[in-house]
């Protein structure tokens, strides 16, 4: 593989010459021009050498590319995408001669925003609609978020919305793309700008959304409301992240979709049994508390505990209720009381 025969061009060619043979060859050969991936591929890897003075020397000396005959870790166009072909040589084509390789600017998306919503578990036992109130940057209303008039293609950029650099240091050069900080990515740029926003495209507003929270929904758990996040010049909003917190409740725990809870008994219904009530989300339940229970005895009534919430926010079923019993012992006896507990002391 002869370099300056792949770009056509002579051994004492100047590195201007090199240069527009190459943006000649990557155009020929660019697929989407109809041409051939390999040769496209092979013009990269020539100009990659040839445009290096010094990797342009080694390879006159000793005829083949120094990064494969030294395995060091240069651009080797063969391993590389297109998208990365451009990235690096960019500057060359100065256009938009590539059609989809190029660095058109993708759709900009606007920050997203967290918000934190406190829930009862009542309220995730039934489901329900909550408000929230927040702040957000929202497309300006005057210039209907472009920032001002007369649009045009942004200068810094040429309208891609990113800038390829090249610095030159001693360890040799350095490429990168970065986001245009003209059009800060957009690719556009006014020249009349908006006196309501000065350009910006954007407005702080407070904002109140409502929100329909599904039936067992868990701590923790984030609901994603697409564009209700930062709006964004020529782009699109981001996203509000609305973080659930459970607060406690007075008499339950929750346990994933279980509900649990702790009920005394006393002493005599522990030894003869007895059945009590006890009151649940879903009314009343009965609990048949047998003959010789003993304390810490836990109870479980099944399908009365929280819903369980699939992937798709829907109920998929329900957990169940479980009771742990204590007996309560009591610590401050009348005189008839001491007498009864005394007599049973007597029996035993």
């Amino acid at each position: 593989m002869n370099y300056y025969d792949i770009l056509g061009v002579s051994k004492d060619a100047s590195t201007d010459e090199i240069k527009k043979a190459y943006r000649k060859k990557a155009i020929e050969h660019h697929p989407d021009k109809g041409g051939d991936e390999s040769k496209f591929r092979e013009s990269a890897e020539a100009y990659e050498i040839l445009s290096d003075d010094s990797k342009r020397r080694e390879y006159d000396t000793f005829g083949s590319n120094p990064n494969h005959r030294n395995g060091g870790g240069g651009f080797q166009a063969h391993g590389f995408s297109m998208e990365d072909i451009f990235s690096r040589f960019g500057d060359v084509f100065g256009g938009n001669p590539f059609g989809n390789y190029s660095q058109r600017p993708v759709q900009r998306k606007g920050n997203d925003l967290r918000v934190s919503l406190k829930l009862t578990l009542e309220d995730i036992f039934r489901g329900t609609t909550k408000k929230v109130k927040y702040k957000r940057h929202n497309a300006c209303a005057s210039c209907q978020g472009k920032g001002g008039t007369n649009e045009r293609a942004c200068t810094g950029c040429n309208g891609f919305g990113k800038k390829h650099i090249t610095q030159h240091t001693p360890f040799g050069s350095i490429s990168q793309t970065m986001t245009c900080n003209d059009c800060l990515g957009s690719g556009k740029q006014v020249t009349n700008r908006c006196g309501s926003c000065n350009g910006h495209g954007v407005q702080d507003r407070e904002e109140i959304v409502e929100i329909t929270i599904p039936r067992g929904i868990g701590n923790g758990m984030t609901m994603n409301l697409q564009g209700h996040g930062n709006y964004i010049r020529d782009g699109i909003a981001g996203d509000l992240l609305v973080n659930i917190e459970e607060l406690p409740h007075e008499k339950f725990i929750r346990d994933n979709s279980d509900l649990v809870c702790e009920q005394d008994i006393s002493i005599a219904d522990a030894v003869l049994g007895r059945d009590i009530e006890l009151d649940t989300f879903y009314g009343p339940q009965r609990l048949s508390i047998l003959p010789g229970t003993e304390s810490g005895k836990i109870l479980k009534i099944h399908g009365k505990g929280l819903p369980t919430i699939g992937s798709n926010g829907q109920t998929i079923g329900v957990g169940n209720l479980v009771i742990k019993l204590n007996i309560k012992i009591p610590k401050n006896l009348d005189a008839e009381q001491r007498k009864i507990f005394e007599s049973l002391r007597n029996y035993n």
